[in-house]
């Protein structure tokens, strides 16, 4: 699985920069516009069905055939919901394109459903390599169709055709992976037994997809879809670094959490632990990405994204509050304090609606200055969680990550500073490779200058996992020797 992120975060990312200099913004933005509804109604689709008959302690044939038949026509009610309502009201209030890409991949709904039983059985048999298998198939051949049919001058479909390519491809691999066939058989006892656990995880669900999509939601509503690609493309820019740098370690989390659930002292120390070294990454990459975000975008995207790069910058700046919040939820959910953890997701949904409702009359740049300063003024109820839940003290925690924060600033503010002057008159790969070059070593100097003791404690963290690597390249004889 971790294989197939990755595959998944590189590919689809070649994929996102060559339709993004094949199509226009306006294009690219009917089509993140759609997708915002389609990802919201793919929650819906699911239901947290799937999840509630992996937790079964044992698989039964007819109660799967009754959450295949659920989830398929959840999926198929959707699908004629928005082809044949949402997509004549989008016609005559928004856009006539757009309401015809809604109803499109709307079909992606009704494939979904028809897939997420025989999904769920994969998962419950452990068979993750067969269905990171089919994610990575399924991602190549519909990335390949949507840059060839682009490039043939197909605009808007290609990417509609890409997303339903991949819905395709995947439904057609994951049946044939699984000998598992519905029955025609179909219990309301059986629904009320799965949705009795899968309710509560589809409001959570919703609450996270919703999160992630209001402040789209609202610049595409507001300000139309060509300022929905702009910022979709800075976002993208700034998480496409994220998912390789940090997410890694957010993804450990969980784990980690779960060999610890005697105390919350022990699971708080652990907190501290994971935070303090995100931040020697997050602080680094963040800051530094909000130097080099213009030139960035305009190297990988093109000179039609500017705006984008200034979001990128902007994105950047919220650092703070999202380092001390990576492994929140984690935390919460592993001694059983998840309602803790949806009360920050509501607040934080609730702000993000009214910062991006305000600010959007303003622009886009606007709206997302506005959500990184909403992240830090929400930084306080989310603190006295982090206390209710795990004990840990909102000075405690900020100064944990103060020493990586303070050397990564310092290194933003002088690279800003170069280039405006010494690098101003450079093409931008030029100033993005000496800005790195220059970044990196700056950033070390300044952490070992402010605080030489958390470098010391990180070596000691990985003092051991260096160790286990050094013994693996020696190989068994030599360590036999040792």
């Amino acid at each position: 699985m971790i294989g197939q992120a990755v595959f998944n975060n590189l590919s689809s990312m070649v994929v996102f920069i060559a339709l993004a200099r094949l199509l226009t913004p306006q294009q690219f933005g009917i089509v993140a516009f759609a997708t915002i509804f389609i990802d919201l109604g793919r929650v819906i689709v699911a239901a947290g069905i799937p999840d509630a008959l992996i937790q079964r302690v044992e698989w039964d044939d007819d109660v799967a055939s009754t959450a295949f038949w659920t989830n398929l026509s959840i999926g198929l009610a959707l699908c004629a919901i928005l082809s044949l309502v949402g997509a004549p009201l989008a016609a005559s209030l928004y856009d006539p394109t757009f309401s015809l890409v809604l109803a499109a991949l709307s079909l992606s709904l009704l494939i979904d459903g028809s897939t997420a039983v025989h999904g769920a059985k994969l998962r419950r048999e452990f068979r993750y390599k067969t269905l990171a298998a089919r994610g990575m198939l399924a991602n190549t051949i519909s990335g390949i169709a949507g840059v060839a049919l682009a490039y043939a001058g197909w605009g808007v479909w290609a990417l509609v055709a890409s997303r339903l390519f991949a819905a395709s491809i995947g439904a057609v691999l994951i049946w044939t992976s699984t000998k598992w066939r519905p029955r025609l058989t179909f219990a309301a006892s059986h629904v009320r037994g799965f949705l009795a656990f899968s309710l509560h995880l589809l409001g959570t669900q919703l609450l996270a997809v919703s999160n992630s999509q209001i402040v789209g939601l609202v610049i595409g509503a507001v300000l139309g879809p060509a300022a929905l690609a702009q910022y979709r493309v800075g976002t993208r820019a700034l998480n496409m670094l994220v998912s390789m740098v940090i997410t890694p370690l957010q993804s450990a989390a969980t784990s980690a959490f779960s060999r610890m659930q005697d105390t919350e002292g022990r699971i708080g120390a652990a907190y501290f632990r994971l935070t303090r070294t995100c931040s020697l990454v997050a602080c680094p990459v963040f800051l530094g990405a909000a130097a080099v975000g213009p030139d960035f975008v305009h190297l990988v995207f093109g000179k039609q994204w500017g705006t984008a790069g200034q979001i990128m910058a902007i994105n950047g700046l919220v650092v703070g509050p999202v380092v001390i919040m990576y492994f929140f939820t984690p935390a919460l959910a592993s001694m059983g304090k998840s309602a803790l953890a949806l009360q920050s997701g509501i607040a934080a949904s609730a702000g993000n609606l009214i910062a991006a409702s305000i600010a959007a009359p303003f622009g886009v740049l606007a709206v997302t200055a506005a959500q990184t300063l909403r992240a830090y003024i929400t930084l306080p109820f989310s603190l006295r969680l982090l206390k209710r839940g795990l004990s840990i003290g909102p000075v405690a925690m900020i100064k944990t990550i103060m020493p990586a924060l303070t050397a990564a600033a310092i290194m933003a503010a002088i690279l800003a500073i170069l280039q405006r002057t010494v690098l101003l008159e450079m093409s931008p790969l030029e100033r993005i490779l000496i800005m790195v070059a220059v970044g990196v070593p700056l950033y070390f100097v300044g952490l070992f200058v402010i605080d030489r003791r958390t470098i010391a404690d990180s070596a000691r963290e990985f003092a051991p996992l260096l160790g286990r690597l050094t013994n693996r390249k020696r190989g068994p004889e030599q360590h036999e020797k040792r």
